[in-house]
């Protein structure tokens, strides 16, 4: 405990508002922003061991990375005083155990609406490579207007819990939502969250944990071997589809249970309100054939061992960061019997270069050779396109790099952490210039006309884009997006914006004084690309790529059949990576709607792309890839 008024973290302790097994949680106000925020300080004694240490600060980091609406973003980490500290967003509110707990269950509406707003949270962290493995009711907090956040950055509670010779006396968090396969200390993927997703929902409904049962070892062989609870038989009257949405979560094998967390949100909606469930959105993270896995610490007692499994936390899709040694070229077969473009040779997938970064972000070719943005790594990866290897400097940018650009012989990585955007020479890889940005930055886009970055301060604040000179000389022209900035492309001579909370897409043209409406999408897009005179987004949330006629605002929309990531529009065609399918398409702008030309494999969960001298380059999230494609 730590008295009021103690700074810490550059904030300013004002009274506690929580305890767990991993410390305390304060309200404080931020002194540099005049914010209140809330506090996490960790128990000294977790974070006694160097290696612990280090593990919490590069893991708690890479949770701020993962921006949604509904995610409680962490503002910062560090270490003070012997402390470990995490420095997230203050909600006022109640948090859903103490509100079901003191106003009762809620109706099966509410209750639809809370799940399917922690689903599409949950696809979030799920789509950045990681799993949450602690979804409970006291991790969800409820805002004044009904906003649904998920909090806890468990990823940094994983990082102490299975550190160090204690690891059984460090175990924290709550039986009564573990899947079984962490019981049984199996390798997890998305669908174990979708399993507490669904305990979750049952609470809602009934005020009633899954298993109540009277000791640890009875609610482990309960999550193991009893039937799914059926929220009906302990509150009468309830729609029976919840009833069938609750089992199919709970289900003991996690191939039995919605493909994702956001498709059980959307079937709870329906079911509360009579409907069928909707069409299945395929969202889950599989684990990767020879990606090794970290594995359950193991104790004496055979109890000690289940509860060793059940550890909460967020959990990384592979083991410790690769080693900062030469990326692998790995050659790749080229998809069997591809359907020929009418006007222009088949694509064709070339090498695959392995070890570039934990989970790339970001990928672009500036001075010959390509570039990688990794969440976890602290510099950027470069390597010569035609064979895979190392070259000249791999530059040092410090950790909380959010996007990345190329032109004219520049690198442009945008710094949400620390904020600002770095310009480094592509020739040297030389730090040149820092472009100051009054809000931290999320997206950058470089191009003819200028050096564009989109600021924000919270997920569901009004973010502002700025342009910056092409050389990045300010003061930059701004205009600001109520609705949140998703994403950023630029072409014809304008950028065009994505909205995070709106259907559509705007233009910003140098020099005007607002943007301008450019088209109504069916769901907001998460990337945009623009060539082949079109704009091009992809919509994740109903699989698909939607083009944009900039001169008429006309609106054409494709189901792709696989949840869509990165685009790429190169040679007359269009690059799409389809996360989940672990492919890229490739469509025909001129016969849109007709079905792709090609489905390439490449390696596990697809995202960032980018194109440039005949190759399109997607960078391969669960594998730590990025493979070549031939065009």
């Amino acid at each position: 405990m730590l008295a009021p008024g103690t700074i810490l973290g550059g904030c300013r302790l004002e009274a506690v508002i929580g305890r767990g097994g991993m410390g305390v949680v304060y309200r404080a106000r931020q002194i540099d922003l005049d914010r209140d925020v809330a506090v996490k300080v960790i128990a000294p004694e977790l974070v006694e061991d160097e290696q612990t240490r280090t593990r919490f600060l590069t893991e708690a980091r890479a949770a701020g990375a993962v921006e949604h609406p509904n995610v409680v973003p962490v503002h910062g980490v560090g270490i003070a005083d012997g402390r470990a500290y995490l420095v997230m967003r203050y909600v006022a509110g109640d948090d859903l155990r103490t509100l079901v707990r003191r106003d009762g269950p809620l109706a099966p509406d509410q209750a639809a609406d809370v799940t399917a707003q922690l689903g599409e949270a949950l696809d979030a962290i799920h789509r950045a490579g990681y799993v949450h493995r602690d979804v409970k009711p006291q991790n969800v907090m409820i805002g004044a207007n009904g906003h649904v956040y998920l909090s806890d950055f468990g990823l940094a509670k994983e990082a102490l819990a299975t550190s160090g010779p204690t690891t059984s006396e460090h175990w924290v968090g709550t039986l009564d939502y573990v899947a079984p396969e962490q019981i049984r200390g199996r390798p997890v993927d998305a669908r174990a969250d979708v399993y507490a997703l669904g305990g979750v929902l049952f609470f809602m409904l009934t005020g009633r944990v899954p298993f109540e049962r009277p000791t640890d070892d009875a609610k482990l062989w309960a999550h193991l071997h009893d039937p799914a609870p059926v929220p009906s038989a302990v509150r009468p009257g309830l729609p029976a589809g919840l009833d069938a949405v609750v089992e199919r979560a709970m289900a003991k094998e996690p191939d039995l249970r919605q493909p994702s967390a956001g498709d059980l949100g959307r079937a709870a909606t329906a079911a509360a309100a009579g409907r069928a469930p909707p069409r299945t959105v395929t969202t889950r993270l599989r684990p990767v054939a020879g990606v090794p896995r970290r594995r359950p610490a193991r104790v004496a007692a055979a109890l000690g061992v289940l509860l060793a499994a059940a550890t909460g936390g967020w959990l990384l899709l592979r083991d410790d960061p690769p080693s900062a040694g030469s990326g692998t070229p790995e050659a790749a077969s080229t998809p069997a019997a591809p359907t020929p473009a009418p006007t222009a040779e088949p694509a064709r997938r070339g090498l695959t270069v392995r070890d570039v970064g934990l989970r790339p972000r970001s990928v672009a070719v500036a001075g010959g050779d390509v570039w990688v943005l990794s969440i976890h790594e602290e510099r950027l990866a470069r390597f010569d396109p035609d064979n895979g290897r190392r070259v000249g400097r791999q530059p040092f940018v410090g950790a909380g790099g959010a996007d990345m650009a190329a032109d004219r012989g520049r690198v442009w990585v945008a710094k949400r952490v620390t904020g600002g955007v770095l310009g480094l020479d592509a020739e040297s890889g030389a730090l040149v210039s820092r472009v100051p940005v009054p809000l931290p930055p999320v997206h950058v886009a470089a191009g003819s006309t200028g050096l564009w970055v989109a600021g924000r301060t919270a997920p569901d604040d009004t973010d502002v884009l700025y342009r910056y000179e092409r050389t990045g000389a300010g003061p930059p022209e701004q205009w600001e997006f109520p609705d949140g900035i998703a994403a950023i492309t630029l072409g014809d001579g304008a950028a065009w914006v994505a909205s995070v909370r709106e259907k559509r897409i705007r233009r910003v043209v140098p020099g005007a004084s607002r943007p301008e409406h450019a088209g109504w999408l069916e769901d907001p897009a998460e990337t945009l690309a623009y060539g082949a005179g079109h704009v091009w987004a992809s919509i994740p949330s109903i699989d698909s790529v939607a083009r944009v006629d900039p001169r008429t605002e006309e609106v054409v929309t494709t189901d792709v059949r696989g949840r869509t990531a990165g685009l790429a529009v190169a040679g007359d065609r269009v690059f799409v990576a389809a996360d989940t399918q672990h492919s890229v398409l490739v469509l025909d702008p001129r016969r849109f709607k007709r079905q792709p030309l090609q489905r390439l494999r490449v390696p596990a969960n697809p995202g960032a792309m980018t194109a440039a001298a005949g190759h399109v380059w997607v960078a391969g999230i669960a594998g730590n890839t990025v493979a070549r494609i031939d065009y």
